[in-house]
């Protein structure tokens, strides 16, 4: 079992430990309220960004697909490298996006993280972007989010599952998500031009896919 896949469970195990208050000294902003600012920012901006969408022609394209996942072996943010052939066995929700500078891309993982729909559905969600790992990493404690990102750094992999340009940059992957079966076939692809789904609906919907 890769590095990777061993970081997502242990994700998927933790428990923060509880948090003890301290005095917080007068002048200083509390740093939850610069938490929930920044929340409803990201949120702001995710709903602008579904409006222009709309207004453009943006719009939801799921599908059915079928025949083998194409396979690859791409850096981790954990480290190493991962396989499609690690995930043998699985169900895997792959999220291809844009990454680095697509706030709503990194806040869309964090409430699917949260929502823990796709998890109870017994997926594992695998977002892959084109930036490198050194950039990845910031981002991923900036929103707290848990989960492996991996990186595709030539857009050979989002090319591949036919990714690149269904979003806002053509050299870019948009706000996709494509299912793999445990034994490695794609199941079903949807792209999300407004770059936002809610989690509960990506949860249900994935399901259904999988009877």
């Amino acid at each position: 079992m890769s590095s990777h896949t061993q970081t997502v469970r242990r994700a998927r195990q933790h428990t923060p430990p509880t948090s003890h208050r301290h005095p917080r000294p007068l002048g200083r902003a509390a740093p939850n309220r610069h938490r929930r600012w920044a929340g409803w920012a990201i949120a702001v901006a995710i709903a602008a960004a579904a409006i222009v969408a709309v207004a453009v022609g943006g719009r939801t394209s799921p599908t059915s697909v079928s025949g083998a996942a194409p396979t690859f072996q791409l850096a981790s943010t954990a480290g190493g490298t991962v396989s499609l052939a690690d995930y043998r066995g699985e169900n895997v929700l792959l999220y291809f996006n844009e990454g680095v500078g697509c706030d709503a891309c990194f806040y869309q993982m964090s409430k699917l993280e949260a929502d823990g729909g796709l998890e109870n559905e017994g997926v594992t969600v695998v977002p892959v972007v084109m930036n490198p790992v050194a950039q990845v990493a910031p981002e991923l404690e900036r929103f707290g989010i848990r989960t492996p990102y991996l990186v595709d750094p030539d857009g050979s992999v989002s090319r591949a599952y036919k990714t690149l340009g269904t979003g806002h940059h053509a050299e870019l992957p948009g706000h996709s998500f494509v299912l793999v079966s445990a034994d490695g076939r794609m199941l079903w692809r949807a792209d999300y031009p407004g770059m936002w789904i809610d989690p509960a609906t990506l949860a249900a919907t994935v399901g259904a896919q999988l009877g």
